[in-house]
């Protein structure tokens, strides 16, 4: 039986989606926050959560945007891969690019997860930090009990874009094949669309099935 609870807020014009995962002790954790952050806010607030940390799969522009905000608001730790530390620094340009929008603030991160130890422990969730290049350098997927958030390496009847700065075809198919070794029955939450089930993608996903052959 799961101990957490998981609320997805869809933001922006790629509809990304950020995740509010929180635990019995009404501790909670927000993987890649985007924009809304008001929903973000209210959401915390009204179920009295107390924020223990972000921690992003992936450093794209539109998984980041609240970062800044939300650490100064919360003093809480961000968490990112080192090799995405780039990609984070680069948010406003691509921001410009892809939107059109104002500037957000860059934070700084807090701790890399190629440069800690591993399990992550924070509060009272402990995180399987599960390597998977490809989508870009450090994207990264995490596994908190039986919810596999998979960032956009693996998307419900697609896989991540490849046709980016840092994208990499052969190492996403790395990825993908070991994220296929994994427990069938794990629930996935994407970072964009709906979410699924590892089985499913794995019996009708076909770009999915094409590159882990």
């Amino acid at each position: 039986m799961t101990s957490i609870s998981i609320h997805r807020i869809v933001n922006g014009k790629w509809a990304e989606n950020c995740y509010i995962v929180s635990n019995r002790h009404n501790q909670a954790l927000i993987i890649d926050p985007g924009g809304n952050l008001n929903l973000m806010c209210d959401y915390l607030k009204d179920n009295n959560l107390s924020l223990s940390a972000i921690i992003n799969t992936h450093g794209h522009f539109d998984h980041v945007v609240s970062v800044a905000d939300l650490v100064k608001k919360y003093q809480c730790p961000f968490y990112l891969h080192s090799k995405d530390e780039r990609l984070l620094k680069s948010a406003n340009l691509y921001m410009t690019l892809f939107e059109g929008e104002e500037k957000i603030g860059i934070p700084v991160v807090d701790f890399h997860f190629d440069k800690i130890t591993l399990p992550l422990i924070i509060d009272d969730f402990e995180i399987q930090v599960l390597f998977s290049p490809g989508h870009t350098e450090g994207s990264v997927c995490f596994l908190i009990e039986n919810a596999l958030f998979t960032g956009d390496t693996l998307l419900k009847n697609t896989i991540g874009r490849i046709d980016l700065p840092g994208a990499n075809k052969e190492k996403l198919s790395i990825s993908l094949q070991m994220l296929s070794r994994l427990n069938g029955s794990l629930e996935v939450y994407p970072g964009h669309g709906e979410q699924t089930t590892l089985e499913r993608e794995l019996s009708f996903n076909e770009r999915f099935i094409e590159l882990i052959a």
